[in-house]
């Protein structure tokens, strides 16, 4: 009985060990998405608003000096979603810049200066950057 055991045993191991290889193949791969926001100037603020999921957004308004940069990681299974805008508050004018990294690459960058807005200004103005797929 003993020999007969121990084929159950190896046959079975084998199944598990066949189970557990197979299972990441099915599994969706994650990628690390690093989504990068910095401004050049002085304004009375800026909006980064990201992509956390192909359906979630997050706004956040960091406090940025000149020259600083704002960043957040998150884990994302579809890379090609990932996407954030930057905008600045008027009247000021600032250089923007984003960018959106996909498992430490650089997968867009954008810059973009905001002219002030002097006066009374009724028009459009463009006040924000679009990095990566923030529109789909």
């Amino acid at each position: 009985m003993r020999p007969l055991l121990r084929g159950l045993g190896a046959a079975g191991t084998a199944v598990v060990t066949l189970a557990l290889l197979a299972a990441p193949a099915s599994a969706a791969e994650l990628h690390n998405i690093s989504y990068i926001a910095r401004v050049d100037g002085i304004g009375r603020g800026i909006s980064v608003t990201f992509k956390t999921d192909p359906v979630d957004r997050r706004t956040e308004q960091p406090r940025l000096s000149p020259g600083e940069t704002w960043e957040v990681n998150l884990v994302m299974d579809d890379a090609q979603q990932a996407g954030m805008t930057v905008r600045v508050l008027p009247p000021y004018g600032v250089g923007l810049h984003c960018e959106v990294q996909v498992d430490d690459v650089v997968v867009d960058s954008q810059d973009l200066t905001v002219p002030p807005a002097l006066g009374i200004f009724n028009g459009p103005v463009n006040d924000t950057v679009t990095c990566g797929h923030f529109n789909t």
